[in-house]
């Protein structure tokens, strides 16, 4: 998912103060936990994104879902979004923001897909196995694949390691194909 240079903005911004004030992972958890009464309340989260509705009223409804949790660097962070208008962008920067502090912790995400769900000891060695691989720590999200005939795929960023039965029959299989045909004499 690509995510526009505003949210961007913002979230750097505040991974900045959140840094300086080694609060990183307690804005990230503030931020989560917005994002879960943002989502929970569709009618909040249509209200704040209104732009008939005034700042005023926008800020009361804001303000009832951070009242429990909300450190006040958080509130102010939100309000400044809603005082430039910017409640369009609540989630967009949330998610910008995790991705920045996994950045700056050093934390890379990475999706596992198996048959079966890995068992916690296969999860905790490829865990180990992909961070000697990354030299990061790796957040591990194993995804139930029934196409799959056997073994795992796994795709860290952009990079896709697949071994997997299926990958592993079909080199077979093209292995074959050109052995057949340079037996005949054909070349490719």
């Amino acid at each position: 998912m690509i995510i526009s240079v505003v949210p961007r903005r913002y979230a750097q911004a505040l991974l900045m103060i959140a840094t300086e004030r080694d609060a990183v992972g307690q804005y990230e958890e503030e931020l989560l936990q917005f994002r879960q009464a943002l989502l929970a309340n569709p009618e909040v989260k249509d209200l704040l994104e209104n732009p008939r509705v005034l700042v005023e009223k926008k800020k009361k409804a804001l303000d009832l879902l951070l009242k429990d949790f909300a450190s006040p660097i958080i509130y102010n962070f939100l309000h400044l979004l809603l005082d430039k208008k910017r409640e369009n962008f609540f989630l967009d920067v949330i998610t910008a923001y995790n991705k920045y502090a996994d950045e700056a912790r050093n934390i890379v995400n990475a999706e596992v897909w198996s048959v079966v769900e890995l068992t916690t000891r296969d999860y905790r060695n490829l865990e180990k196995k992909l961070a000697h691989l990354t030299g990061k720590k790796v957040r591990l999200h194993n995804i139930i694949d029934t196409s799959l005939l056997g073994g795992i795929k796994v795709k860290i960023g952009d990079t896709v390691l697949d071994g997997s039965v299926t990958k592993k029959l079909s080199l077979l299989k093209n292995q074959l194909q050109q052995t057949q045909l340079k037996e005949i004499g054909v070349k490719k």
